[in-house]
């Protein structure tokens, strides 16, 4: 994977974890580009994932658009994080029939409310934070230029510490051949299995 082009400090854990680090470049969902970069730690245990994106990937505040770039950040998180749930299905019933359109909506409604959402701090840097089922993500615009989304898995999101990456070499890039294609989130072995009732839940909550 070519890291040169990335014009920009990505953000990861400040911790040593004892097992394994990753990065993946992120793509636009409909052929865009590539827009920001994952930075990911798992142990047997947990998982996290930091996402740095460059501020012009959801344009400035100031910018004259009808979009709120900060509630597109906010989708941003509550899609993908909807997309990890959804990747510890396990079971052999059949997925309830609209089950996918009424979870984009929920991500939708969520970062409609991006403004409600609870307050943590990553170290010294305020984030924004949302649940569902075993995730926990959140997004920060404490950084310069950039924008940062985690999402965690098995830890306590509002225990991380962040900090800029500038040695990527600590990260390996999707050298096994058996992986190509794979993101290296959905290979985590060890990752909690859930049922589709832990996803309905939430849509009929109030």
């Amino acid at each position: 994977m070519e890291t040169a082009a990335i014009d920009f400090s990505p953000f990861g854990l400040d911790a040593d974890w004892p097992s394994r680090r990753w990065l993946e470049l992120i793509h636009g969902r409909h052929g865009e580009g590539v827009r920001g970069v994952r930075l990911g730690h798992a142990s047997t245990s947990a998982m996290v994932l930091a996402c740095t994106y460059p501020r012009s990937s959801f344009g400035e505040p100031e910018a004259a658009t009808m979009l709120d770039p900060i509630r597109e950040l906010a989708f941003e998180t509550t899609y993908t994080q909807v997309n990890l749930a959804l990747h510890q299905i396990k079971t052999s019933g059949a997925r309830p029939d609209g089950l996918i359109s009424s979870l984009v909506r929920y991500a939708s409604q969520q970062a409609d409310r991006y403004r409600e959402w609870a307050n943590t701090h990553w170290g010294a840097d305020v984030a924004s934070t949302t649940r569902l089922a075993s995730w926990q993500s959140g997004f920060s615009l404490a950084y310069p230029d950039v924008y940062v989304i985690v999402h965690a898995c098995g830890v306590d999101i509002d225990e991380l510490r962040l900090a800029a990456v500038s040695d990527l070499s600590a990260y390996h890039h999707g050298v096994d051949p058996l992986e190509a294609g794979a993101m290296h989130w959905e290979l985590w072995a060890n990752r909690p299995e859930l049922v589709y009732d832990d996803l309905t839940r939430p849509l009929v909550a109030p």
